[in-house]
């Protein structure tokens, strides 16, 4: 495993005087009659965390080696450690050794892989450079946008057009935005190949979901019709159940689950050092977000990070906690403390919408993150920095380092990869001719039990290194049996064909 972190720099808090809102003479020992002395904020104080930000690949920061350059020194002059760049943004791949199509915007030429680039730059320690994690960050669901015109070849809806999501009334897109279903089961599929591929061509951090979730907008998503037949197999239920339908939500939750879990299982075992994150989200200002089980983001969007961290099926939990400082004052702080007190044995990371308030503002929020013990800090986005649009990206990360991150911090320690106790069975089932079978029961050491995907998956996380018998029922009663020996921080893979 990599050493990536430095030597910890301890810093004070540095005090700094400014006048009140008039120049002051360098000469001048003290402010002219009527004037006061102010005292800014002093800096957090320093000790390891993520300082990351966001590249959204809408606009520019990774389309070309210059755009890659001025990213990567900047963040190092600003004495951030972490950069999460869009690299697949909806459907498409920023990067070279993937299966799906080549981004439409990319400028660097036929043969400029933008991920690579980033990986070589932030990699490079050579004359002291401290190294920056890259995180690749991929849109999880969200696929396309019909503005863009015909699907291109290679993509997803191009190949399997039956995985489309739906409304209750049949229609497959809002605004032209376009959804895979996740209870579809090759929506799962595409979505562990495509990440399992990443993990394991490039020699990344960490990989980042996206809109690992259902649609925002108004009215009833997740129609889609191979969703619906197994939601009706699985329950009984007749007809179509209406959005707010318990099992109807539970069912798509489960489909959302089922794809974090996957990706997770495989990814880690191409790829054990790699972390696993991904954007959740903060909705629900009129709901005490300890309520979580009926707040929003689990009972609308259908995404139950909560429980996503308790299983072990996530790292870093980046909460975009996007709120106006001045005008939702309860909310930042609310979801944060929801982050920090359900991270378990992981690490929270809290994301400031600071692109919805000013530079003063949001610094106010990271401070609030840092103080209440968060594992880092996220900046939505390097596309934009605050809603003062007098601000200059330059001026933005010249006060950023000055106000809030004046020294260089190491990247916190991660004991559950770095020194694990545990490790992971998973696999799959299948009949005879390869065909994924689904609701087997699993069982590992005739206690814990999981029942088999649409795709045939199943997975345990945080299991004890040691013998271990893994049981298969299906649904007509056969049974098989069998032993492993799990080591510490492995993922032992149990395939089987009933």
């Amino acid at each position: 495993m990599k050493n990536r972190l430095g030597k910890l720099v301890i810093v004070g808090c540095l005090v700094f005087l400014v006048a009140s809102g008039f120049a002051v003479n360098e000469t001048a020992e003290k402010p002219v009659t009527g004037e006061t002395e102010e005292k800014m904020i002093p800096p957090p104080p320093s000790r390891p965390m993520l300082r990351g930000i966001w590249i959204a690949s809408w606009g520019d920061g990774i389309l070309n080696p210059g755009q890659c350059k001025e990213l990567v020194d900047t963040v190092r002059a600003s004495n951030l450690n972490a950069i999460f760049p869009e690299v697949r943004k909806v459907g498409d791949a920023y990067y070279i050794k993937g299966f799906e199509p080549r981004a439409s915007n990319i400028k660097g030429g036929g043969d400029f892989d933008p991920l690579q680039y980033l990986i070589d730059l932030c990699h490079d320690t050579s004359d002291g450079k401290r190294y920056i994690e890259v995180h690749a960050w991929l849109v999880t669901f969200r696929l396309w946008r019909k503005s863009m015109g015909e699907f291109p070849e290679g993509h997803m809806f191009k190949k399997h057009p039956e995985t489309i999501m739906l409304t209750a009334d049949g229609k497959d897109n809002k605004d032209s935005t376009m959804f895979a279903d996740p209870g579809h089961p090759m929506t799962e599929e595409w979505t562990a190949r495509v990440f399992r591929n990443l993990a394991e061509k490039y020699d990344i951090d960490g990989i980042h979901h996206d809109y690992v979730r259902y649609p925002e907008y108004e009215g009833d998503w997740g129609y889609n019709k191979v969703s619906l037949e197994r939601f009706r197999k699985k329950t009984g239920f007749q007809g179509k159940p209406a959005g707010d339908n318990p099992m109807w939500q539970a069912w798509r939750r489960q489909q959302v689950a089922n794809t974090v879990r996957r990706v997770y299982a495989e990814v880690t075992e191409v790829n054990p050092d790699c972390l696993v994150s991904a954007a959740t989200l903060n909705w629900g200002l009129e709901t005490d977000p300890w309520k979580w089980r009926s707040g929003t983001p689990r009972m609308k969007a259908q995404q139950d990070w909560v429980r996503f961290m308790k299983e072990g099926a996530l790292d870093l939990n980046c909460v975009m906690n996007y709120s106006r400082h001045k005008t939702q004052p309860d909310r930042f702080p609310d979801y944060t403390d929801l982050a920090v007190r359900t991270r378990w044995d992981r690490h929270a990371i809290i994301g400031p919408g600071v692109y919805l308030n000013t530079v003063e503002d949001g610094f106010a929020q990271i401070r609030q993150a840092i103080e209440m013990g968060a594992d880092g800090v996220m900046l939505y986005a390097w596309g934009g920095l605050t809603n003062d649009k007098t601000v200059t990206r330059k001026q933005y990360f010249e006060r950023l380092k000055k106000e809030i991150f004046p020294e260089p911090v190491d990247l916190p320690a991660r004991p559950w990869k770095d020194d694990p106790v545990y490790g992971s069975i998973i696999g799959r089932v299948t009949d005879q001719s390869g065909k994924w079978l689904e609701d087997v029961l699993v069982t590992l050491d005739g206690v814990e039990p999981a029942l088999t995907d649409g795709t045939g998956f199943y997975s345990f996380f945080r299991v004890d290194p040691g013998e271990h018998t893994v049981s298969f029922r299906d649904e007509k009663g056969k049974t098989m049996r069998k032993n492993s020996k799990l080591e510490v921080g492995k993922t032992v893979r149990i395939d089987v064909k009933m």
